[in-house]
């Protein structure tokens, strides 16, 4: 009975620190952080591009970075999000604020924070309970933030004056040239699809005709009134269309480099009487 009294104590007091590692974590680097508070802290609607903001106290020896991101049920929402740019945090004893932020209706039971060290290196993550649902024209006009909000948001800008990060926003400039080049994308897949689709013959032309069966599909559903998000359906139709222009660029080559190389197209005979 005793040993039974012992092992039932000892499932209890790993099911606590269990729950307690999930707001607190320690490293061998000499690593305290922790989840001190989040805005808004109970059931809340935000409008689209309305933030969640969670506060952050730590003590370190080494620089950290905080970034934060919501979930459902424990799985990482990435779509529609947009979360703080990680900035760097000196050694020592401090509060960092992370947050996050969707572009489309999105519903989320859970945030977590990544801690990363100076080279973008994650170190590891504490989760939150929450209960936010981002919503079209969800509390206008924009609800009032908690106090502690705006003094972290202020600290958090005078990071970029006064603090040296050798590597500020990590891959930034790329996301940005390829936001640009999806953008760029588009009326060019449009006037080659449409060049090809009146100059090609035979294969060339079914070959470029590859890339229109997922529009028609995605036309079908919007035709008859099937639902699909809006948010689905511009992501889609963004990330796709540069992916179909590379098609018709291929296709494009082949036939400017092979089409002397190849046999003529087999034409449709009828079968003799």
């Amino acid at each position: 009975m005793r040993i039974l009294r012992l092992t039932l104590l000892m499932v209890c007091l790993l099911i606590a620190d269990w729950s307690v590692l999930d707001r607190l974590a320690l490293s061998g680097d000499n690593v305290l952080v922790e989840i001190t508070a989040v805005d808004p802290a109970g059931k809340a609607a935000l409008g689209i591009e309305e933030k969640l903001f969670v506060k952050v106290n730590y003590e370190s020896d080494i620089p950290l970075r905080f970034q934060a991101l919501a979930m459902w049920n424990g799985s990482a929402l990435e779509f529609g999000a947009i979360k703080n740019a990680g900035l760097l945090h000196p050694s020592g004893k401090g509060e960092a604020l992370a947050w996050v932020m969707y572009l489309n209706t999105t519903h989320v039971n859970g945030i977590k924070v990544t801690v990363l060290d100076e080279q973008w290196q994650q170190l590891y993550q504490l989760t939150e309970r929450v209960d936010v649902t981002w919503q079209e024209g969800a509390n206008k006009p924009s609800r009032a933030q908690a106090e502690w909000v705006k003094p972290l948001i202020r600290a958090e800008k005078r990071l970029t004056d006064f603090f040296y990060d050798p590597e500020p926003h990590r891959f930034e400039a790329f996301y940005e040239i390829f936001f640009y080049v999806n953008l760029a994308a588009i009326p060019v897949y449009i006037l080659l699809q449409l060049h090809m689709l009146y100059r090609y013959r035979y294969r060339w032309r079914e070959l470029s005709m590859i890339p229109l069966f997922p529009y028609l599909i995605v036309g079908f559903y919007v035709l008859f009134g099937l639902h699909i998000d809006r948010s689905l359906l511009i992501t889609f139709l963004f990330r796709y269309t540069f992916c179909a222009l590379l098609w018709l660029a291929a296709v494009w080559l082949a036939k400017r480099f092979w089409q002397d190389k190849l046999p003529p197209p087999k034409l449709y005979k009828p079968p003799k009487a």
